[in-house]
């Protein structure tokens, strides 16, 4: 009787009791957050791929249908909604801060650091003249490690339209930052007490609409922290959903009402900030939030998505640099095969290793496999 207990496996918790300690912590995902992430990051790669090669975006699918947003645009928006729902989702089940911070920070900051040093020394290296690392500023490459900003090099890419070794590196900070949103309305109880995230999400409802009248930049100057008013706005209202909306999902006239406004709204590049998010939103949880078997079984396939969107550009960047008269058709095949190589490197040498470093305590949430990154 006293080994029954001993060894005592709860398999519905998916957690297994033996007489020393809990050896194994399962996370049963019966959503399709990780078939999502994995196609958004895909459609950042081709979004990008066509302005590398043509100098700029008015030939993209989205941008030549509805003139207001790409698709890569449309992908991040949808990056930050799902960030918003599952971080939120992830402190409102385990409101340790210290657990919370950590997590974030191993989840994050490696595969960018990696991605960094890669995009700099290999990809950099190889673009780059004789004088290239002579030229190279190591003291800004740490300081743009540290507040996690796109890494910046000597002159390389003379003759392209955008230089940067990796341009794709810009949403990470403003996602970080988002975190720390978090944690410091979660600590001040305004998780808890739903009323005061509410007031979170309307005060930057109002001034998302404010700016739609005025140059935004001129808002954002006015907050030192350079906050990006409208990736906020978006993982706000993924936030939102969670902690109001979930009874909502999945209702078939909400989806057909939330598609035909979002159609509307991508015609008009003001509605399309305030709108997406919303209705958008509502189509993207509702959908990853839904049972399918078969999309479910994906979930299987490591989560490479985080390096598919950091190594996307600076692979696509090289082989334009090598092949200058490359097409779109090929460099899409070419840049997606690589990407989705680097993107699994990253996810085992890198990023699962400091994954599995938040699983040494038993309070780690357990939601944190779900946590994605714009990324």
């Amino acid at each position: 009787m006293i080994n029954f207990f001993k060894n005592f496996k709860i398999k519905n918790l998916g957690i297994t009791f033996t007489n020393k300690k809990i050896v194994t912590l399962k996370i049963s995902q019966q959503n399709n957050f990780n078939l999502i992430r994995f196609l958004l990051a895909s459609f950042v790669v081709f979004c990008h791929n066509i302005e590398l090669i043509e100098g700029n975006k008015k030939n993209e699918f989205l941008k030549k249908i509805f003139g207001t947003l790409t698709m890569g645009d449309f992908s991040v928006v949808c990056f930050f909604i799902l960030s918003g729902y599952l971080i939120v989702k992830s402190w409102d089940k385990n409101s340790n801060s210290k657990i919370f911070l950590r997590n974030r920070i191993l989840r994050i900051y490696p595969g960018f650091i990696g991605a960094s040093i890669i995009s700099c020394f290999v990809f950099g290296a190889f673009a780059g003249n004789n004088h290239y690392f002579e030229e190279f500023n190591f003291r800004q490459f740490f300081i743009n490690l540290l507040f996690l900003e796109r890494p910046l090099t000597p002159e390389i890419f003379k003759n392209s339209t955008v230089p940067y070794i990796n341009s794709s590196m810009w949403t990470i900070e403003h996602e970080f930052k988002c975190y720390l949103l978090v944690l410091l309305l979660g600590v001040s109880s305004f998780i808890k007490n739903k009323l005061g995230w509410l007031m979170f999400f309307i005060t930057f409802f109002a001034i998302v609409g404010i700016s739609n009248h005025f140059d935004i930049r001129s808002i954002q100057g006015l907050i030192k922290a350079n906050l990006n008013i409208p990736l906020i706005y978006s993982f706000a209202i993924g936030g939102t959903f969670y902690l109001f909306g979930k009874k909502i999902f999945n209702k078939k006239i909400l989806y057909i009402l939330s598609g035909i406004l979002l159609l509307i709204c991508f015609y008009d590049n003001n509605l399309v900030t305030i709108g997406l998010p919303i209705f958008g939103g509502y189509i993207l949880l509702s959908f990853a939030e839904l049972h399918i078997p078969i999309l479910i079984n994906f979930n299987k396939v490591p989560d490479i998505s985080y390096g598919i969107y950091l190594y996307g550009w600076p692979i696509s960047k090289l082989l334009i640099h090598y092949q200058p008269k490359i097409s779109y058709l090929v460099l899409n095949i070419e840049s997606y095969f690589l990407a989705i190589l680097f993107g699994i490197l990253s996810w085992y040498l890198i990023e699962k290793p400091f994954i599995s470093l938040k699983k040494k305590n038993i309070n780690v949430d357990i939601l944190d496999k779900n946590i994605l990154v714009s990324t």
